[in-house]
């Protein structure tokens, strides 16, 4: 059995846009700060009580830790709560052989998996920022589609037609640029569109082009809301428009800063890179002679592997900053680095219970547009958080 978890609002999602809005707004000082900029907790002044308990618990709090500690130390502090509405249907869906997923990552295929089982598109299907093209390959397969493929790649285009040829799947590519509009004409000969973790500026793009070319059906999961041209969140629904919360590029970052599917050694890397920076933050502090957060540019983890010296002599050329200490200097300032990322993950932990909530704010953005639109739409959870964080599903059929 297939089971789907709905959104569910008895005063529609325009209602549960506005409350959540409502509530984001309320809470901004929590969850809008910058935790590495500041030695000290940020709510010192506002919540000195909640400061006090973060900096006397030993270990970084879990998110039900910290819900208990926001309703014990904020007095009007009352959780955000939605509900969700889990539905069994049987596997109708025709499975593939075990050769048809050579070459894809099992938990990449696994997603693949859940959202098309989640989906019920029909012919023609536009596959948007298509890859290779293995979820058309699948909805081709089991839902008997046509599914015309389009990815900006062109290398990947003749590997995903040399696959649906070989396979004898009906699937065509085109190699588009769908950021300069050349999706356009595929999507008016479409009667569906799909996108799995389009991110940022290509899904709000396929979004606004299939309700011009009036595309019937969509099925859409966002992703890496922060990758977007502008500097400041531009909302796509007239409600979001009005809307008291406003978020800037940090605050996008925010909603997709999850690690649920990361190896050991990527979470070890992610740690040291962690110390590193904060340790370069209190070096630069110290050399010029200023207390301001001193942003550094992403680096490759190849780096690490030198050490923290390795990493304050890239950092210093990236800043044109001159940093001649000794290694007894460098070693403390590691170490201050080190002591520093508990107070980070501490600021995080508070910042991270709002994190689902601002996805959630951004994902109703895009159904309520649709909704403006003349869609009918539904927001999904189409596979369990360990294969993906990102797995908001919104589907839209042209009422």
């Amino acid at each position: 059995m297939n089971t789907i978890k709905y959104l569910l609002s008895e005063e529609g999602y325009q209602g549960l846009f506005k409350q959540l809005d409502t509530w984001l707004f309320e809470h901004k000082r929590l969850w809008d700060v910058q935790a590495f900029h500041s030695f000290e907790l940020p709510w010192i002044e506002t919540d000195p009580k909640l400061c006090q308990w973060l900096s006397c618990h030993e270990s970084i709090p879990n998110p039900d830790q910290v819900e208990a500690a926001l309703m014990r130390f904020l007095p009007a502090f009352t959780p955000m709560q939605w509900s969700w509405e889990e539905v069994s249907q049987p596997d109708v869906l025709v499975e593939p052989s075990s050769h048809f997923k050579a070459g894809i990552k099992g938990r990449k295929w696994s997603q693949i998996e859940a959202f098309s089982r989640s989906i019920h598109p029909t012919s023609e299907v536009v596959e948007w920022c298509a890859g290779k093209g293995h979820l058309g390959k699948l909805i081709a397969f089991q839902h008997h589609c046509a599914v015309h493929s389009l990815e900006w790649q062109a290398s990947l285009c003749e590997a995903g037609q040399a696959e649906a040829s070989k396979r004898q799947i009906s699937q065509r590519f085109s190699h588009s640029d769908v950021l300069k509009g050349e999706g356009k004409s595929a999507l008016c000969h479409a009667n569906s569109a799909v996108a799995l973790h389009a991110c940022g500026d290509l899904h709000t793009t396929l979004i606004e082009q299939a309700i011009e070319a009036q595309v019937q059906y969509l099925a859409i999961s966002p992703c890496c809301y922060h990758l977007t041209k502008s500097s400041n969140y531009r909302p796509l629904s007239q409600a979001a428009q009005a809307a008291c919360t406003h978020l800037s590029q940090d605050n996008l970052k925010l909603a997709v800063k999850e690690v649920v599917t990361a190896g050991t050694r990527e979470q070890r890397l992610k740690e040291v890179e962690l110390v590193y920076r904060l340790g370069f933050d209190a070096l630069q502090r110290h050399v010029l002679q200023q207390d301001c957060y001193l942003p550094v540019p992403s680096c490759g983890k190849a780096l690490l592997s030198g050490g923290f010296a390795a990493f304050v002599d890239w950092a210093s050329q990236q800043k044109g900053i001159s940093c001649k200490l000794s290694s007894e200097a460098l070693l403390e300032f590691e170490d201050i680095g080190r002591q520093r990322v508990k107070h980070v993950q501490k600021v995080e932990s508070v910042m991270q219970y709002f994190r689902r909530s601002l996805e959630l704010w951004l994902v109703l953005d895009r159904a309520l547009r649709l909704e403006e639109a003349g869609y009918l739409t539904m927001i999904e959870i189409f596979c369990d958080r360990s294969l993906t964080p990102r797995n908001f599903l919104i589907s839209a059929r042209k009422t």
